[in-house]
């Protein structure tokens, strides 16, 4: 089937920093474009602030996540079980997809856009109606409807990767408890691609902030982000998890047998020299596969996760307590 590059990774220049220069180029566009909504006396504003960030940073965001998931690709191809096809289709669904997913994405996108806006507004009929009767409603209606057709892109494509991960993990790649570590791109695909998520949903207080909307009116495009999350963030490595779990246990289980062999019959230890080391050497090696994780995370990347998953519960409070301060003071 044929395929094509995501739309989103063409606006990415391929030079030096061009994540950085395209988001920046993003926001310098777009801040001054959605702000024409503010000027209005509406009673609401755009959130033009909110519309302009996010979707400068998930562009770039979204380029990078999936440049290091090519990377860890790579870095796998030697344990990887693919013939040299297999591999570029492989690596082809990191950043391409169908035309009829393409369609399926921007179509689920903008008809989730419209329910939000429908859902805020009251009605279809009330939505449709503040769109065309003033620049604010407009602005507002297409800001959201950008945002949820990005982020629903960005959304399929991370679960796409992370789904071709698990797959690999599941029997394609060699797996050994005496080395887990070459299994850590798995993990960092998995915690990137979280953090990318991570990065959006603390964004969405300043939807409150600066449009005057409620918590529960940011609610839907708040939940629709975070239950990705959490699947983005178990699919690459629950495949490999549940592979090393059953390869511990059987493992513990035939070392449990040997040691039992190094036991005279009531199960204590024997005085013979020869089987004395030999349940020494069980007894240590077994203790050392005792101690062999079964998720393939190092504790850096797992503390950076823990760190950045702190970041949204605290931008969620932080922008109710100054939302408190103003309404008080004012």
């Amino acid at each position: 089937m044929k395929t094509h590059k995501i739309w989103l990774l063409k606006l990415i220049p391929s030079i030096p920093y061009g994540n950085l220069l395209s988001g920046v180029v993003l926001l310098i566009i777009l801040l001054p474009f959605f702000y024409l909504g503010v000027m209005e006396e509406t009673g609401r504003s755009t959130p033009a602030l909110f519309f302009s960030l996010i979707i400068a940073y998930i562009i770039p965001v979204f380029s990078y996540i999936t440049a290091k998931s090519q990377e860890a690709l790579l870095e796998l191809r030697s344990q990887l079980d693919l013939n040299d096809l297999e591999f570029e289709q492989a690596q082809a669904r990191l950043d391409s997809a169908s035309s009829g997913k393409i369609a399926l994405q921007l179509g689920a996108g903008a008809l989730c856009g419209l329910i939000h806006m429908s859902f805020i507004r009251g009605s279809v009929s009330s939505a449709v109606a503040t769109t065309l009767e003033s620049l604010e409603g407009f602005l507002s209606t297409l800001g959201a409807l950008l945002v949820w057709i990005i982020m629903t892109t960005v959304i399929y494509m991370l679960i796409q990767q992370a789904r071709l991960f698990a797959r690999l993990g599941t029997d394609r790649v060699s797996v050994s408890l005496h080395d887990t570590r070459k299994l850590i791109p798995f993990a960092r695909v998995s915690i990137s691609s979280s953090l990318a998520i991570i990065g959006a949903l603390a964004l969405f207080p300043l939807i409150g902030i600066e449009g005057g909307m409620n918590l529960v009116e940011s609610l839907p495009g708040a939940i629709a982000a975070f239950g990705p999350l959490i699947a983005i963030f178990i699919i690459p490595v629950w495949p490999l998890h549940r592979r090393l779990a059953a390869m511990k246990q059987q493992q513990l289980a035939t070392l449990s047998e040997r040691i039992e062999t190094c036991l005279d019959a009531q199960g204590d230890i024997t005085q013979d020299a020869e089987a004395l080391e030999k349940l020494a050497s069980l007894l240590t090696y077994k203790r050392e596969i005792t101690d062999v994780s079964t998720w393939p995370v190092d504790l850096g990347n797992a503390t950076r996760f823990s760190l950045y998953l702190i970041l949204v519960p605290s931008t969620w409070v932080a922008a109710a307590l100054i939302e408190n301060l103003v309404n008080a003071v004012l």
